[in-house]
């Protein structure tokens, strides 16, 4: 199984010290760039799974589709 996290905290470093390799990046956070990057992998998940019940359209955020939902019932 793909490990998304993994690529995202990857493309992340590439994006802050541009195309040197992220594993020579010994100077990065690894845990912060991994909590980052499952935070990430999280929303991603979250969007696709609202989209799926129907909820939100096609270039909403996730924040956005998150504010449209209806309350949760009391219990």
């Amino acid at each position: 199984m793909i490990d998304l996290a993994i690529i995202y905290r990857d493309q992340m470093v590439r994006g802050v010290l541009g195309t040197r390799p992220a594993a020579l990046a010994s100077e990065a956070n690894t845990t912060l760039l991994g909590n980052l990057a499952q935070r990430l992998v999280d929303a991603e998940q979250s969007l696709k799974h609202l989209r799926a019940l129907g909820y939100g359209q096609a270039g909403q955020t996730l924040a956005e589709i998150v504010q449209t939902l209806p309350p949760a019932p009391k219990r």
